[in-house]
């Protein structure tokens, strides 16, 4: 009965997140509450909503659940206690009106103490000329952003069950810096809480919060970092394919529901294809022509895993990312 219990009171606890971003969707929430259409552009450090890794973008950005390597720390951290060895991660991606970004991060597992790991994700907008009032080139200059992580993972339950069975907490630091003409810079921090697995061992629940503190101040203007909620799930329907689904909030918008799916198409022990797409809801009526739609494929050979992926943004063009995992 007491085990019964405890079932349920973990059960309950699960559902609270999802309610939680259910009414964040309600009408009527004023805009100076955040989490609405109001919110829009009140946020600062926008790049760090910007999906890093090929994978986790080509899911619809469905992949706080699943994730397992080094791009945790862009994700979810508690998903660095599924690194079993070392992993080395890096993404580039072309982006849109001529600016791209990368992602570098290196983690390791330190045995039954759990996972590390640090990260660093750059954003540069290119070269924009500045004017003055009469239309006179001035000069060029070069907006960028920097984030640095450092983060762990850690089993905090049953440590005489399966790790399958137990609860992990993940955690992470960051450092955060933006420069336009001038520059500003702050400290931040995200938490991960994975749960158990259920349904023999089939199914699993995610609970994430980034940004959770700092601003950035631009000339006059100060604003908070993009607070991002998520809820997310990973369903093993085989060995061959995962089904993703996360519920995502941020502090400057309407929240959104993403899904992603991937299948696993084994050539020999040595090699794997992978073939998946995805598809969220975010700002769904934007914009016009294809988008809210991703696909890619990923080649694992031995330790070395190269992944891509293809986002449309409608009229505004389409992202394209290119990832390089190597596990040792």
């Amino acid at each position: 009965m007491r085990k019964l219990a405890g079932k349920n009171i973990f059960s309950y606890a699960a559902l609270l997140p999802g309610l939680l971003l259910c009414s964040l969707a309600l009408p009527g929430r004023s805009s100076a509450e955040g989490f609405g259409a109001g919110s829009v552009g009140t946020a600062s450090g926008q790049f760090l909503k910007i999906a890093s890794g090929a994978r986790g973008a080509a899911l619809g950005e469905a992949y706080s659940a699943l994730v397992d390597d080094a791009f945790a720390l862009d994700w979810n951290p508690a998903g660095l206690i599924n690194i079993k060895n070392n992993s080395l991660a890096f993404t580039h991606a072309p982006y849109l009106a001529g600016a791209f970004s990368d992602y570098f991060a290196y983690a390791e597992t330190a045995g039954e103490m759990g996972s590390w790991g640090v990260a660093l994700k750059y954003m540069n907008y290119g070269k924009i000329s500045r004017t003055d009032s009469s239309g006179l080139v001035l000069n060029d200059f070069t907006p960028y952003d920097i984030a640095i992580n450092v983060g762990f993972a850690c089993y905090i339950t049953g440590f005489n069950k399966n790790p399958e069975e137990r609860f992990v907490l993940g955690a992470a630091g960051k450092f955060v810096k933006s420069k336009i003409l001038s520059g500003d810079n702050t400290v931040s921090a995200d938490i991960g809480l994975n749960l158990p697995y259920m349904f023999d061992n089939n199914f699993r629940m995610s609970l994430t919060a980034q940004n959770i503190m700092g601003t950035l101040r631009y000339d006059k203007e100060q604003a908070s970092l993009p607070l991002i909620l998520r809820l997310g799930t990973v369903t093993k329907l085989s060995d061959y394919f995962n089904l993703t689904g996360d519920m995502i909030a941020t502090r400057d918008n309407l929240p959104f529901l993403a899904m992603g799916g991937e299948v696993k198409l084994p050539f020999s022990e040595d090699m794997d294809t992978f073939l998946r797409a995805g598809f969220n809801t975010r700002a769904i009526s934007d914009l016009n022509g294809t988008r809210n739609v991703s696909f890619g494929a990923g080649l694992r050979y031995k330790n070395y895993q190269l992944d891509y992926a293809f986002s449309p943004f409608g009229d505004l063009g389409s992202v394209h990312r290119i990832s390089v995992l190597m596990t040792f």
